[in-house]
């Protein structure tokens, strides 16, 4: 299944759209609220974003986001908060005045279907790109993002940062592990991430994360996914751009993931030769239960030679394989921005790095704080420690993104494929540089 099947949006209408005024009058403030919700024995998560506009964001188990208008705020804040339906009733007339009877029930009973709904048992990794037609463009855009990307460093650097995320209403990180980080950094870090109320994802290489008993230590602090670099089906293949032996590490991470209830994630890289084998490396993935994947393409400029890179041209076949490939395993997918190659880099580092971000709802975010977009140069909109949101999102790094994004670059010649919702593969500007 396909990351749009997963994603649905509930737009309540009781006439005009006042929003901040509304939800005041409700006493419903902004900011970000963490739920567990018990259903029949079924215990789900969620997050509801309240933006200052009066819209909402419901996040379902990092699996599905739903848009709500300042109505459907009062109607999902109080079915998780248990408020007894003739309080959530109050409030819907306070906030708006006069409502019919009938609609106040039918309203509420459909949000209750949504949570329902949203709640049933699934894989439990996002699969949320921004500019799909299921957002609704024309409805509203994302203000903020949904997730960081945050580079690993010591807990004390660590901790200023996540909580700073959880105070911009960034409901969910990923740690991105490398060759120097500390396995006690890592737990450390979802440590504080879970305690906050924070989703927490984990991005790295069988070698680096596959050590004693970090994995488990791992899962006793909370760990909700894990993310591996996948290159092939193939050791050889895998292992020409890795480290010896990674791949049976990598293939043991995956499964003890599976065992502990962490989700485990593909992360593949799209280069030639791992293209040519991406149906069988797929097939394989989901006969060992991995449903999950992300790609991400190496970008490479026309007339430079790189290795196995793609070109612009070659980025829109290969994309067109990939999605028919995933859904014909029925691997649900997600496509993060695509990686540039610069003459001098070695593949196999940029390969094992992996994508800036994960996908158009998120931010890199460094250890000093320094603030990324998805795509373009990696160029700082601003410090996370110091800058508020709004100062960010007004910094012309994030303008210039903003702009990109909700341009149209779709062109007539593939109008089918996921990976151009957000921004067409052949423009070297929407890469990530």
């Amino acid at each position: 299944m396909s990351w749009p099947e997963r994603v649905w949006r509930f737009l309540f209408g009781l006439g005009p759209l006042p929003g901040r005024a509304a939800l005041r009058k409700a006493g419903i403030r902004p900011g970000l609220y963490h739920y567990f919700r018990d259903a029949g024995g079924q215990v789900g998560r969620f997050h509801l974003r309240v933006d200052p506009d009066g819209w909402g964001l419901l996040v379902a188990g990092a699996t599905a986001a739903v848009w709500l208008r300042p109505s459907g705020v009062i109607y999902a804040k109080g079915l998780l908060e248990n408020w007894p339906p003739e309080t959530i009733f109050q409030l819907q007339k306070r906030a708006f005045g006069p409502v019919p009877p009938d609609r106040l029930e039918a309203d509420l009973a459909e949000v209750r279907q949504l949570l329902d709904r949203l709640q049933k048992p699934g894989a439990d990794y996002p699969m949320l790109n921004l500019m799909d037609p299921a957002w609704s463009r024309e409805v509203k855009h994302l203000d903020r993002p949904l997730s960081a990307d945050l580079t690993a460093a010591e807990p004390e650097r660590m901790e200023p940062i996540l909580r700073r995320l959880w105070d911009f209403g960034i409901p969910h990180v990923t740690l991105v592990a490398g060759k120097t980080t500390e396995p006690a950094w890592l737990v450390r870090a979802v440590e504080l991430a879970e305690d906050l109320g924070l989703i927490a994802g984990l991005r790295g290489t069988g070698s680096i994360l596959n050590q004693g008993t970090l994995l488990h230590d791992l899962a006793q602090a909370g760990l909700d996914h894990l993310n591996l670099v996948y290159l092939s089906e193939d050791p050889a293949l895998h292992e020409q751009w890795t480290f010896p032996g990674d791949h049976e590490k990598t293939l043991q991470a995956l499964e003890t993931a599976r065992k502990l209830e962490i989700c485990p994630v593909a992360e593949v890289p799209l280069i030639q030769s791992t293209l040519e084998r991406i149906d069988q490396t797929l097939a394989g993935l989901l006969g060992r239960g991995v449903e999950n994947a992300g790609f991400y393409p190496i970008a490479v400029l026309p007339g430079i030679a790189s290795s196995g890179g793609l070109h612009p041209e070659e980025l829109v076949r290969a994309a067109q394989w990939v999605e028919e490939s995933a859904t014909a395993a029925q691997v649900r997918f997600i496509w993060y921005p695509p990686v540039q190659y610069h003459l001098g880099q070695s593949l196999s580092a940029l390969l094992m790095r992996g994508p800036r971000c994960s996908g158009d709802t998120a931010i890199r975010v460094e250890p000093d704080g320094s603030v990324l977009p998805a795509r373009g140069p990696a160029q700082s909109a601003g410090n996370l420690l110091q800058d508020s949101w709004k100062k960010i999102a007004r910094s012309p790094v994030m303008r210039r993104y903003r702009d990109r994004l909700r341009s149209e670059t779709r062109c007539p010649e593939c109008p089918g494929l996921v990976i151009c919702a957000a921004d067409c593969p052949r423009h070297p500007e929407g890469w990530a540089q």
